[in-house]
C-alpha cells in the first residue's frame, strides 16, 4: 500500500500480518514504510494473554531513518510492552526499551543544541503510560472522553549514555450537539527535561506545529527554530484544540471541521506560559477503504516575519 502527508511525503508501505500464530492467538507482523523524509522498519510478536493471564506482551525490534532537516536521525532499538485492560475503559503499560541513535549532517546554521549530539548515542530505559477511554468508537467519536498520562525514563544504570525524563498529560473530550454535530475540546501539556547535566535526546524533544499538533503551522514550527527558520524542538508543550464537526455524509463517514488552535513549544530557557500561537481553519476527514484522511487548511492568526500566513496539510493512508 501506499500513502501521502505534507510531513513525509510520498510513502509506499509494505505489511504483512498473522493474527494467529500457531494457532494460539499470537500475532505477528513485519511491517516497512519508505518514504522521502522517513523511512522505517518495524516487526512485532503480541501475545495478547501472557502466560494465561489478562496481561498482554508485545516485542517490537525497529529501525528508522528521519530527515529533520535540521538534520538527520538514524535510530533502531527493541521494546518489550506489558500492557493491561483493568475495566472496560482503563488500562495501562509498561516497556523496557533500548535505543541506538546516531544525529549526523546538521544544517550550517544549526545550533548548539544540535550540533553537541551529532554523533552516536544509547538509551536504555522505560516508557509508560495510564489511560481511561471512554469515547464510542476512537476513529469517528461522538461522545466520551479520553485521558491519558505518559511517564518514560532514560537512565545510564540501564547501559545506556542518554539520562533524562519526560512526562505528558492529553485530555480530549467530545460532548455531543443535535443534528449530529458535535464539539471536541483536547489539552495537551508535556515536559522534558535532561538528567545528571545529560541534554535531552533530539528524538526526546517536542515538535509542535503540523496537522497532529497546531494547524496553520509547518510541522515543529510553533516551537523553537533557528536564524533560517528550521526545526530545533522544544523541552516543552501547551497546545489546546477546538474542533466543531458537523457530518457531510453518514454513509461515506465525511466530516467537516472547523477549527481553533491554540499552542507552543517552548524552548529550554523558557518557562511554560500562555503566550501561545493561534490559527484557525476548516478540515475535512474521510474514514475511506484505505485508510482515514485529512485535508486541513490552517491560517496563522499572528503570523512572524517570513512565517507563512497559511498552511494546507493533507494526510492519508496508515503512517507510522
Amino acid at each position: 500500500g501506499g500513502g501521502f502527508s505534507t510531513l513525509d511525503q510520498f510513502v509506499a508501505v509494505a505489511d504483512i500480518t498473522e493474527g494467529n500464530l500457531g494457532g494460539k492467538g499470537y500475532m505477528g507482523r513485519i511491517r516497512g514504510q519508505l518514504g522521502q523524509r522517513r523511512s522505517l522498519g518495524l516487526i512485532t510478536f503480541r501475545d495478547p494473554y501472557w502466560n494465561d493471564s489478562l496481561t498482554s506482551l508485545q516485542v517490537d525490534v525497529y529501525s528508522s531513518i528521519t530527515n529533520y532537516l535540521t538534520y538527520f536521525e538514524d535510530k533502531s532499538g527493541v521494546s518489550a510492552t506489558f500492557g493491561r485492560w483493568y475495566s472496560e475503559y482503563a488500562s495501562a503499560s509498561f516497556a523496557l526499551f533500548a535505543e541506538k541513535l546516531r544525529y549526523y549532517e546538521p544544517q550550517l546554521d544549526a545550533p548548539e543544541i544540535i550540533l553537541l549530539q551529532i554523533g552516536n548515542q544509547t538509551t536504555t530505559g522505560f516508557r509508560s503510560s495510564v489511560a481511561r477511554d471512554s469515547r464510542d468508537y476512537y476513529l469517528d467519536p461522538r461522545s466520551g472522553t479520553r485521558i491519558a498520562a505518559n511517564f518514560d525514563l532514560g537512565t545510564p544504570y540501564l547501559g545506556g549514555s542518554n539520562n533524562y525524563l519526560k512526562y505528558a498529560l492529553d485530555v480530549i473530550q467530545y460532548v455531543p450537539l443535535p443534528y449530529d454535530i458535535r464539539n471536541a475540546f483536547r489539552f495537551r501539556i508535556g515536559a522534558a527535561e535532561g538528567l545528571g547535566n545529560k541534554p535531552i535526546p533530539l528524538t526526546e524533544r517536542f515538535f509542535v506545529g503540523g496537522i497532529n499538533t497546531m494547524r496553520g503551522f509547518v510541522f515543529g514550527l510553533a516551537g523553537p527554530v533557528t536564524s533560517s527558520g528550521s526545526l530545533i524542538g522544544a523541552n516543552r508543550e501547551l497546545i489546546f484544540n477546538y474542533d466543531f464537526i458537523f457530518t457531510v455524509s453518514q454513509e461515506a463517514k465525511l466530516n467537516a471541521v472547523v477549527f481553533f488552535d491554540y499552542g507552543k513549544g517552548f524552548n529550554d530557557n523558557e518557562q511554560i506560559n500562555f503566550n501561545l500561537r493561534k490559527a484557525a481553519g476548516l478540515e475535512g476527514r474521510w474514514i475511506s477503504p484505505f485508510g482515514p484522511l485529512r485535508a486541513a487548511y490552517g491560517i496563522n492568526l499572528d503570523p512572524l516575519p517570513g512565517e507563512k500566513k497559511g498552511v494546507f496539510e493533507f494526510s492519508v493512508g496508515n503512517l507510522f
